[in-house]
């Protein structure tokens, strides 16, 4: 036992308050696939439960990973269609296996977006999750403690143009968790944020990455298309340096 526990009442409060929050979240995702699930992949779990009274119909998931995320959101809201879009094929067999519960409702495209199409470096980190199409930079290193790995050429495609051939749904949610690069994936979809009612996204204060966006960067972008910022994620820690976060942009009813 940590001796601080015995004579410290913010230590008390603080592991009181992190055991409700993991048991509200346990009673939350009861009896679905998302009960699986870590800590570390229901930060946007509050977030998402803002969004109960008018459910998305279809929902754009960039940068899927392992597909933990459509996990949590079809836990939430089954009768949702997932877009999901990750260039990175490692992730493909954990992706099918989070999702398995749901076939036919789900359809991964293996590519980047932005706002170019093409091809383009990404750059792989030892933590796999961490890695994106900017490099790196030092402040990454030392938030993530992460380091390059390895670089591969991945194709890139701009989101309106796959809904404009009808490879891809018109959505009502964005999510974006794509490392420093949300701001090229917005601009190659602005039909996709003209369809939406709700963007959730990661934002950073500092530069992770190298020509990364800010969370002023993301917010204005999105003001000047009609969103406003509705909430920021549970992990944001009152009195605390806010490095990341992720925030859910609402369009006004």
């Amino acid at each position: 036992m940590r001796t601080s526990l015995l004579y410290d009442p913010a230590v008390i409060l603080d592991r009181i308050a992190l055991a409700l929050r993991r048991n509200r979240r346990r009673r939350v995702l009861r009896g679905t696939p998302a009960r699986a699930l870590t800590l570390g992949h229901l930060d946007s779990l509050e977030l998402l439960l803002l969004l109960a009274d008018r459910p998305p119909a279809v929902v754009h998931d960039i940068g899927a990973n392992a597909g933990t995320w459509t996990c949590l959101l079809k836990s939430l809201y089954p009768a949702a269609r997932v877009e999901a879009f990750e260039p990175l094929d490692r992730f493909a067999a954990d992706f099918a296996r989070w999702t398995s519960a749901w076939p036919g409702d789900i359809r991964l495209h293996t590519l980047a977006l932005g706002d170019h199409p093409g091809h383009a470096t990404l750059h792989i980190t030892d933590f796999a999750d961490a890695s994106s199409l900017l490099p790196l930079a030092e402040a990454g290193r030392a938030e993530f403690k992460v380091a390059p790995a390895a670089t591969v050429t991945v194709p890139v495609a701009r989101l309106d143009d796959l809904l404009a051939s009808g490879a891809a749904a018109p959505p009502d949610l964005v999510k974006l968790d794509v490392q420093g690069f949300e701001l090229a994936v917005l601009r190659g979809g602005e039909n996709a944020l003209a369809s939406a009612r709700a963007v959730l996204c990661e934002v950073s204060t500092r530069a992770f990455y190298d020509g990364q966006p800010l969370f002023g960067d993301i917010l204005i972008h999105l003001e000047a298309r009609g969103f406003r910022l509705h909430a920021l994620g549970a992990n944001v820690e009152p009195g605390a340096p806010f490095a990341q976060a992720d925030a859910l942009f609402l369009r006004p009813a």
